[in-house]
């Protein structure tokens, strides 16, 4: 015991000494964090070397650091961000986890090791990010909103990641028995969170009312987090995910920034601890019989970063001039919820150090991400000159419609009412679906013991009946919310015309199906646990994708150059 306290007195003294070294070198304090962690660490210096106590520490400070993540996230905050931001979110978490998956795979890894690789490239620092743009006093600028948006988006599909694969890990079940208990696991979950969302506030109320100390909101709330955090691991889920839908609780509250206030001194110190103890865990000997695989995935990050962040926000935002190219260096630091994946694969026994290998890259993309931020402008214009006119005149017409067709879609109109309100219904249709399904398929299973054949051969033509009303309901449903669409694209394409809009929006659909599909399809080889020839599938699909994209951009260049042709035949006669 005197052991543990003393090596937990270690940390908290060099939770100060990292502090000091991230501010000297003008880093966030994650830096100095990890760094000093790897210095006293058993691979080095050797000053720590209790694994329990480091074990404890860290998944003490993995729960913390999602609750404070959750103090910041009030569930409104989803609601309100626009459908652009939340499209950039998913997509680049695709992009992202589909390149780190096959770079990995051609280093020489396994298709688990480069599933986990491809995830944990996928998520952006939110620490860093606001740190570094602060320290350069670049937080005002106009893509910053967007950005803070996409990694909103990031959050949440970081939470569902960490959920997917605890809730995977045991092996012995079969494929829909696992994704039925995570789906009700965190069904459970979610309707515990809204009922505890209804009645906190007049819990609040009263205990306020008895006490205004301010050490009460500081038990009160690590209380909830303690709550939501056992209530998840007992639904076999991550800890993690409780804690931060604990944290999104408080954030609800009227006086939320009070409990954000009282907390926040006790988490901070409590979550650089976490990452103390990760550094811990970084092995320089693995640094080193890794270096190539850590080499080629900083180039997978720089890439993939241009693309996703870069390009995206191009097309989709109509970012001008070297607003893209800002973007895309801003989002380079691989974040936090990076080490919180690293460190759940060592429940796969996964055959690579992916702590280390993680660490490692926050270190050198937080350095890459500090400088470069300062030639965005310059590595634009190198990289823009090389741009084809023509391919840069068409981006920019692409770029000029999705712009509109986003803003129609944030215009309050009677029909973007309606499409939010129809969205809305076939999401709950399509939920109400699913559980009939795990509901009828385990009163099944229970039934076979008790009942003869005749009474389950009843059962099951009810339960089908029932299945094909359910999904005749979301089918319908589908086809209003994608009539609204055409009808809003037609705002946007001056012919007006709806067979042309519904034309250009079931091609643009269907190629970001096929997409992402697509990108997604590592998580089907993981689960699945498919044959090295399955990954030629997402080839095909991302084939199949740009057939139906090219389609839609013809279309609406065909529109583009009817409206405007004279004037786009002219920038090219400039040029």
């Amino acid at each position: 015991m005197a052991t543990e306290l003393i090596g937990i007195g270690i940390l908290f003294f060099c939770a100060i000494i990292g502090g000091i070294i991230a501010a000297r070198f003008k880093q966030p304090a994650v830096f100095g964090m990890l760094l000093i962690g790897a210095i006293i660490g058993p691979s080095s210096l050797n000053i720590v070397k209790d694994a329990n106590m480091i074990e404890m520490m860290a998944e003490l400070g993995a729960v913390l650091i999602l609750f404070v993540i959750g103090l910041e996230f009030d569930i409104s905050k989803l609601i309100k961000l626009g459908a652009r931001s939340i499209l950039i979110g998913f997509l680049k978490f695709a992009i992202v986890l589909f390149f780190g998956y096959e770079t990995t795979l051609l280093v020489g890894f396994d298709a688990k090791t480069a599933l986990f690789i491809g995830v944990i490239l996928s998520f952006s620092s939110t620490v860093v990010i606001v740190k570094v743009l602060e320290q350069k006093e670049m937080f005002r600028r106009k893509e910053v909103p967007l950005l803070i948006a996409v990694l909103i988006i990031e959050d949440i599909l970081a939470v569902l990641a960490l959920t997917f694969f605890s809730g995977i890990r045991d092996s012995g079940r079969s494929i829909l028995s696992t994704f039925e208990h995570v789906t009700f696991s965190i069904a459970i979950l979610i309707f515990a969170y809204l009922i505890i969302m209804k009645i906190l506030r007049f819990i609040v109320n009263i205990i306020l009312k008895n006490s205004s100390d301010e050490s009460v909101l500081i038990f009160l709330s690590l209380s909830i987090g303690a709550l939501f955090s056992y209530f998840a691991f007992y639904l076999g889920l991550t800890p993690s995910a409780g804690a931060f839908l604990a944290g999104s609780l408080i954030a609800s509250l009227p006086n939320s920034k009070e409990y954000g206030r009282a907390v926040h001194p006790i988490a901070m110190i409590l979550t650089s601890i976490f990452f103390i103890s990760m550094g811990t865990m970084v092995n320089f000997k693995a640094v080193e019989s890794n270096l190539a695989l850590i080499i080629a995935l900083i180039l997978t990050i720089l890439v993939t970063r241009l693309i996703a962040v870069g390009f995206l926000t191009l097309l989709l935002a109509n970012f001008k001039n070297e607003q893209a190219f800002f973007s895309s260096i801003a989002m380079i630091s691989v974040g936090e919820f990076s080490l919180l994946i690293a460190k759940e694969s060592q429940k796969f026994g996964v055959d690579v150090d992916l702590v280390t290998i993680t660490a490692s890259i926050i270190f050198i993309t937080a350095i890459l991400m500090s400088i470069g931020i300062n030639y965005s402008e310059r590595l634009h214009n190198a990289l823009n000159s090389r741009i084809p006119i023509k391919a840069r005149l068409k981006i920019e017409r692409m770029s000029e419609y999705m712009r509109r067709f986003f803003d129609q879609m944030e215009i309050e109109t009677h029909f973007t009412k309606k499409l939010k309100s129809e969205s809305r219904i076939t999401l709950m249709l399509f939920i109400l679906a699913l559980f009939a399904f795990f509901v009828l398929r385990r009163v099944s299973l229970a039934m076979k013991i008790s009942y003869n054949a005749v009474v389950l051969y009843v059962f099951y033509a009810i339960s089908f009946i029932l299945m094909i009303y359910l999904l005749n309901l979301v089918y319908k449903r589908s086809k209003v919310v994608h009539h609204t669409l055409s009808v809003i694209l037609t705002n946007v394409d001056s012919s007006r015309n709806i067979k042309k809009c519904d034309r250009i929006l079931d091609n643009l659909l269907l190629a970001l199906l096929l997409f992402f599909s697509a990108m997604l399809f590592p998580f089907a080889i993981f689960v699945f646990n498919l044959n090295i020839w399955a990954n030629v599938i997402p080839f095909l699909l991302i084939t199949a994708s740009f057939y139906y994209l090219r389609n839609s951009v013809a279309l609406i260049d065909g529109h583009s150059l009817s409206s405007s042709g004279v004037s786009a035949s002219i920038a090219v006669t400039k040029f």
